[in-house]
């Protein structure tokens, strides 16, 4: 692992603003989004009221990390190319 990191490209800081702003110019990675949180929604209703937060969160959980891994990787990209004295 530790080879893998030190082969890898140094990380480039990417802030939250920058984040969002990536996340809204992908219409695919909102609609994703939105489908997500709709499904959990949807397989989350015919649990008991309590179940539905902790059910609902742990559905929309993984799709919703890796849709935001992938944001977070175009968003690195862009401000490497942005800013390439920062590596």
């Amino acid at each position: 692992m530790a080879a893998a990191r030190a082969a890898s490209k140094p990380a480039v800081r990417v802030s939250m603003p920058e984040l969002l702003r990536e996340a809204l110019h992908s219409p695919r990675e909102l609609l994703a989004m939105l489908a997500v949180l709709v499904a959990a929604m949807v397989l989350t209703s015919p649990l008991p009221i309590f179940w539905w937060g902790p059910a609902a969160l742990l559905l929309a959980a993984v799709p919703g990390t890796i849709l935001m891994n992938r944001v977070r990787v175009r968003a690195e990209q862009r401000a490497r190319t942005r800013h390439p004295h920062r590596d």
